[in-house]
């Protein structure tokens, strides 16, 4: 019944948050004409928008799945869903508005339209995922489930238990190991292993049949999932391997035979695109605001005496060199005077850094603690050598002495800021700081580059640099 149920329910929330956007612009309409400007009396444009509005958000929140009520999804990943929907639902009605030459539309309308519909569309979610989780801590709304365990499936198990607005509700725990029976059997139904499961899933209504042992055999976890397949009831496998691999990873096909194929570099090319479009319009909006602050840093430092810039030879996206351009911190012969300061170096690994360089000027000092000596960076984003979130552009020098495993840091175009920068500079090792850009590369979404680029914001105004 829950399995039945469930479809109807996600059909009626893409429904009724349909309903809701068509509010969100109709409400838009009459905040605008109230307290921004007045709107045009003939409202027959806006009613052929509000038309296009019903089958285009059906279909986008349809497609982003946002009609499911998600037992595991983060609020923050929630947001980021709904932001991107919104983007692309309020991109293509623009376009339609270009197309039909509908002149009349207020350009102010369709801005608050956006940004209302986010909201709405969001808290109506969040209340509603809420919601849910009050029920299910309370036993409602919960999905039967048979685990097959080891001993090495304890932390999963316990887990399970604990949180119980994930509404997954143990019907019996399926091992051969001695140490599962002893810890669970006064709480749940233990089955011994050889139990034939097709004949417990027919004689018992299970959502859900999750794997979890450490190791299996291929012939094994076919049958398991034939049985499951056979009458709906969802699969789940846990492995070791996959702990392991912490890759990406695809199904794919070569001349009709499947291959599991894990890549350790993003490969969403859609995605890869929108963040470099972003790249250029950051980095043109950066310089374009904050061209004036960049003309007083300019002078700042040239009353100090020398050149404004300072350009290096840094490696790029898979080891490219290229000239990477940054305000001026240090004297004019630092890089000389290196050589006598190694015996101070705080860093570990290939990396040189003082907390007190000599080397820094009065105002370089300011610069770095205010990370504003970066700006000129957004000028390598321009050129195509960087982006404005990715792993710091290393000097040549540094990655001659580089691990094997530390290269791969240079499989993804270098950034502005990174993790790094926004999580202790200094204060982190430098093989901490290297397992950090892996992370990066590892997990990389727009949604991450966002959170980031929000931290960076952060540590600027706190003067975090050193």
């Amino acid at each position: 019944m829950l399995k039945e149920r469930e479809p109807i329910l996600e059909k009626l929330s893409v429904i009724f948050q349909v309903l809701l956007t068509i509010v969100c612009f109709y409400g838009s309409i009459l905040f605008t004409n109230e307290f921004v400007e007045p709107v045009d009396a003939d409202f027959s444009q806006y009613k052929i928008i509000s038309i296009i509005i019903v089958p285009l958000w059906l279909l986008i929140l349809e497609q982003s799945n946002l009609g499911r009520i998600g037992r595991l999804k983060m609020y923050s990943v929630l947001f980021f869903e709904y932001l991107t929907a919104i983007i692309i639902g309020n991109v293509l009605l623009y376009s339609s508005i270009v197309i039909l030459h509908l002149d009349s539309i207020s350009r102010q309308v369709l801005a608050v339209f956006a940004i209302t519909n986010l909201i709405v569309l969001y808290s109506f979610k969040f209340i509603l995922s809420a919601t849910m989780k009050f029920i299910r801590r309370r036993g409602m709304n919960s999905r039967l489930i048979l685990i097959i365990a080891d001993a090495d499936s304890y932390y999963f198990i316990d887990r399970l238990i604990e949180t119980k607005d994930w509404g997954y509700r143990i019907w019996a725990i399926m091992s051969e190991d001695e140490s599962i029976k002893a810890k669970y059997k006064k709480y749940y139904t233990i089955l011994p292993y050889e139990h034939d499961l097709s004949f417990i899933i027919d004689e018992k209504a299970i959502d859900e049949v999750i794997y979890c042992k450490s190791n299996f055999d291929q012939n094994e976890i076919q049958n398991f999932i034939y049985s499951c397949a056979e009458v709906g009831v969802v699969f789940r496998m846990q492995s070791q391997l996959l702990n392991c691999v912490k890759m990406q990873s695809t199904l794919s096909f070569l001349n009709q035979m499947p291959f599991l194929t894990f890549r350790n570099t993003p490969d969403n090319y859609l995605a890869l695109k929108v963040k470099s479009i972003l790249d250029i319009l950051i980095s043109v909006l950066v310089i374009i605001f904050l061209f004036p602050l960049m003309v007083i840093i300019a002078f700042l430092i040239k009353l100090d005496g020398g050149p404004v810039f300072f350009l290096q030879k840094r490696m790029g996206l898979n080891g490219r060199r290229f000239l990477c351009i940054k305000f001026r911190t240090m004297v004019v012969n630092a890089e000389r005077m290196q050589h006598s300061l190694m015996d101070k170096n705080e860093q570990e690994g290939p990396v040189f850094k003082i907390k007190n360089d000599p080397r820094v000027t009065k105002i370089g000092r300011f610069l770095r603690k205010t990370s504003l000596d970066e700006l000129p960076q957004f000028f390598n984003v321009l050129k195509g050598n960087m982006s404005v979130v990715g792993p710091r552009p290393p000097i040549p020098a540094e990655v001659k002495q580089y691990q094997r495993w530390q290269n791969r840091r240079l499989s993804m175009k270098p950034g502005i800021t990174c993790i790094w920068q926004v999580s202790g500079r200094n204060n982190i090792p430098f093989d901490q700081w290297m397992k950090m850009d892996m992370q990066y590369i590892d997990t990389w979404s727009l949604k991450l580059d966002f959170i980031i680029l929000l931290k960076t914001i952060k540590v600027v105004f706190a003067g975090d640099g050193q």
